[in-house]
């Protein structure tokens, strides 16, 4: 039915929508999307331990925001001042051209802690999407279909003043069509993001998998310079040394209740055996999709490190191994190919979720947030 231009459903084609994960009508996507602009930033965060790590990330730029900050669509904005401090690579939302790539194809597309600060926005909007953050105007908007989340973006956002920005609108538009070729627009944005998030972490694993090898390298070279000066560790460090033994052994069956002997305060075959533990690398990380995943799970976890991943770096590093079966354990798993794809994929997440759940909520006018608060 018609009536003044609204469309109007009968309760069946209503539940049916709901049941589809779908807004009543473009109106009522509108609305959610709006209440979304408008959540307090507390109820976003729902925990303090969110809010400490994300202060690590963009906390430098909180300050500045004012009362803005108040708001999901202000909190956006320590975003957008974050990947201005990281302006080389700026161009690729202000040319138009949305490159996603920087010159150098093993580093991150922006600074690693903006591009982490990216992560865990998209994992604290799936933990409210699963309801494991129930907030309902968080929750109803992430229950949307992506097509109608996106034409209400269309609607709503790249306006100042009420004057729109027809340059940041077109921009969206080109990447809005691109995303919905390999994306189901009826999929459900706890769907859409949640896959993001799969291929995001699929990447993450190889540059881990690398991590995990050199930090194995690297308590075998704390352990054979206190052998070499003598001595032994003192307690603290050795607890820490310890604590850090256990968690490698629980990452491998194989490895799991196995000591290494002590003797007179000293460790039999320790090469053997930090070689043991840098082959049995972890393999399972958490689906952040699954509902059995607890909020929280993966935070800081599924983080990119600051290491430099190119080639060159890391064959300089296998170098200087204390093992020749370390060294030629990290050079085997030393590919150009698979660290540019991966890190390619890893861009291409977190640009996404801004693209998504940041840039569109920039240009929202205060408007927004008081008319639809209630």
């Amino acid at each position: 039915m018609i009536n003044e231009n609204r469309t109007l459903f009968t309760l069946e084609e209503r539940l049916k929508m709901a049941a589809e994960s779908q807004a009543a009508s473009p109106e009522a996507a509108a609305k959610l999307v709006q209440r979304l602009s408008g959540v307090h930033t507390a109820y976003f965060f729902c925990g303090s331990t969110n809010k400490n790590i994300m202060e690590e990330l963009t906390g430098e730029f909180w300050d500045s925001l004012g009362n803005e900050l108040l708001h999901y669509g202000g909190f956006c904005r320590s975003f957008r001042l974050a990947i201005e401090r990281d302006d080389d690579i700026l161009r690729s939302l202000s040319s138009g051209t949305l490159t996603m790539e920087p010159p150098d194809p093993y580093q991150p597309v922006w600074s690693v802690g903006t591009n982490n600060a990216l992560v865990l926005l998209g994992l604290l909007l799936l933990d409210h999407a699963k309801g494991g953050m129930r907030y309902r105007n968080i929750y109803r908007c992430m229950r949307m279909n992506l097509k109608q989340y996106l034409d209400a973006l269309v609607d709503l956002s790249f306006q100042e003043d009420g004057t729109p920005d027809e340059d940041r609108a077109e921009l969206f538009w080109i990447w809005r069509e691109t995303f919905l070729k390999d994306n189901d627009g009826a999929w459900s944005l706890k769907e859409v993001l949640a896959q993001i998030l799969r291929r995001y972490i699929a990447a993450w694993q190889e540059f881990d998998h690398l991590d995990h090898i050199l930090r194995c390298m690297g308590a075998l070279s704390c352990y054979l310079e206190q052998e070499e000066a003598g001595r032994t560790l003192p307690q603290e460090e050795e607890d820490s040394v310890r604590h850090f033994r256990e968690a490698l052994c629980r990452y491998g069956s194989d490895l799991e209740g196995w000591e290494l002997i002590e003797q007179d305060k000293r460790y039999l075959d320790p090469r053997g055996y930090y070689f043991s533990l840098a082959y049995e690398y972890p393999e399972e990380v958490p689906d952040p999709g699954n509902k059995n995943v607890a909020p929280g799970t993966l935070r800081s976890q599924i983080f990119l490190s600051e290491r430099d991943y190119s080639p060159e770096a890391l064959r300089k590093l296998a170098a200087k191994s204390p093992s020749q079966d370390l060294r030629e354990l990290l050079e085997m798993n030393i590919s150009e190919e698979r660290l540019a794809c991966a890190m390619r994929e890893i861009n291409i997440a977190v640009m996404n979720v801004y693209m998504l759940f940041v840039e569109p909520y920039l240009q929202m006018g205060e408007y927004h947030y008081e008319r639809h608060l209630e």
